[in-house]
Parts: structure tokens; sequence; C-alpha cells
């Protein structure tokens, strides 16, 4: 859908599915991070040594890597997304695919017709429950 011709309510509905799979991602390695950070952290202080930190550095260099995988807030450059593979780059991929199976199936335009038939009754009937209120 990010071609020219696609109209701005697909491209909201594909830029707002691939932002909450980002932060499905996002959480769910908050979530495995919270207990290996804290494994890290018990590791280094039984430990001690000249490098008690080792193991928590190892984790925080994990938690970089994956935050520029997922790219939340598209801060990281395509640049950077093209040297680590991303979520940005397996969406597209997707979408790519998707796009093809629709061409070759002639669905394609009918769907993204209907889709912007049901958006905009949708719109209109909001728009008319607000002038009733």
């Amino acid at each position: 859908m990010s071609e020219n011709n696609a109209s701005p309510r697909g491209e909201l509905f594909r830029n707002s599915l691939v932002f909450q799979f980002k932060l499905m991602a996002d959480g769910f390695r908050d979530l495995l991070l919270v207990p290996v950070s804290l494994v890290a952290t018990l590791i280094g202080l039984l430990r001690g040594g000249a490098e008690p930190d080792r193991e928590f550095k190892q984790v925080i260099e994990i938690g970089r890597g994956t935050e520029q995988w997922i790219n939340l807030f598209g801060n990281h450059s395509e640049q950077e997304s093209a040297a680590v593979p991303s979520i940005d780059v397996l969406f597209t991929k997707v979408e790519e695919t998707l796009k093809q199976h629709y061409k070759a199936t002639g669905t394609s335009e009918s769907t993204q017709a209907e889709i912007d038939e049901a958006l905009q009754a949708a719109h209109d009937k909001a728009r008319k429950q607000s002038i009733e209120n």
C-alpha cells in the first residue's frame, strides 16, 4: 500500500497495523528482558571481580539490537535497517507478496474499493451522529 495510488485511509490502516505489531514485539521484548536483566545483575553481584557488569552489558547490547530491529517509532534510517534486518523489512516483504497474490487473482482493486467504501460509510455515519447530537 505504499504505492502512489494507495488511498490515504489504506495507508493509515497499513501504518496502524504495522505499529500495533511493533508495539506487541516491543512489549514482548521488554517482558523477556526484565527477568534476563535481573538474572544478569544477580550473576554479576555474586561473581564480583574486575568486571561484575559483563553479563548486564550483554543484555543491554541485546536490547539495543532488538530496538533497532523493532524500530518502533522509525528512528533508525533505512541504511541502518538494511544493515540489520528489521520488522519494517519483514512487513515490506509480506506486503509485496500479498500484492503479487492479489494482482494474480485480480482481487486487489476490488478489495481496496470495498475497504474504502466501508470506511467512507463508517465516516459518514459518524459524521451524521455527531450532527444529530
